[in-house]
């Protein structure tokens, strides 16, 4: 799989009362494996919205991760969305009703047991230190949005996600962006295979911009930044 887009669910990440960390991680941990995202995507906790996001993102990429919404609680209806999107009922999942029963033993609620309960054809995904609950159908990886239940499960499964790497080269320029705008233009026109990009940044006082240059073939990226340093 060579791409993936992220569907982060949650009203608490809106509203600004928690910051997303899963995202970020997820682009990071996944990009040091050439995997590429391709969008990330926030959400309220909507069925519907949740639904129609997944159904954009899964046209996209060759997978989607999407964190959040698979707790017990009225407001967690990942579950059913994802259900929605992909056209498929929810049943109780045995492997899954028994992890739970046996985490909660007498204590378990009809609350708790409902997690259970996901789209027809699932497989669990299992994490190496946590007993949490996540699932995989159809390309689609449903996870915990709690940080550490979260990264326990990608850590479970990231070897399923495996591409050819990206190669990059950085060059500095004290130019500013507009002055390099028409020459970046025109050079990417003349190199298709390597992507370019330029980011300003404002460090000890001072503008910079950062080019980073991105392709598959690692001489094509080192030749192209010989020739784009020369002309800058």
């Amino acid at each position: 799989m060579r791409s993936v887009g992220i569907l982060i669910v949650g009203d608490e990440i809106l509203g600004g009362e928690i910051a997303d960390e899963n995202g970020p991680w997820l682009i990071n941990k996944l990009s040091g494996a050439g995997v590429r995202a391709v969008r990330q995507v926030v959400v309220p906790d909507d069925e519907y919205e949740i639904a129609a996001e997944l159904t954009r993102l899964r046209g996209m990429a060759d997978a989607v991760v999407v964190s959040g919404g698979i707790g017990p609680t009225h407001d967690d209806v990942t579950r059913q969305a994802v259900g929605r999107a992909l056209g498929l009922p929810l049943k109780e999942h045995e492997e899954a009703a028994e992890r739970i029963r046996g985490f909660y033993g007498k204590r378990v609620t009809e609350a708790e047991l409902a997690m259970a309960c996901i789209p027809h054809g699932s497989r669990l995904v299992h994490g190496a230190t946590t007993n949490t609950i996540g699932f995989e159908v159809s390309g689609t990886y449903v996870l915990p949005g709690v940080p550490f239940l979260f990264r326990d499960l990608v850590d479970g499964f990231a070897g399923e996600f495996v591409a050819e790497h990206l190669h990059t080269a950085e060059l500095r320029s004290d130019l500013r962006e507009g002055e390099i705008a028409t020459l970046l233009a025109a050079f990417q026109g003349q190199t298709l295979d390597v992507a370019i990009g330029s980011y300003p940044v404002h460090e000890d006082g001072c503008w910079h911009v950062r080019i980073v240059l991105r392709g598959l073939d690692p001489e094509r990226v080192a030749a192209a930044a010989i020739r784009l340093e020369s002309h800058l």
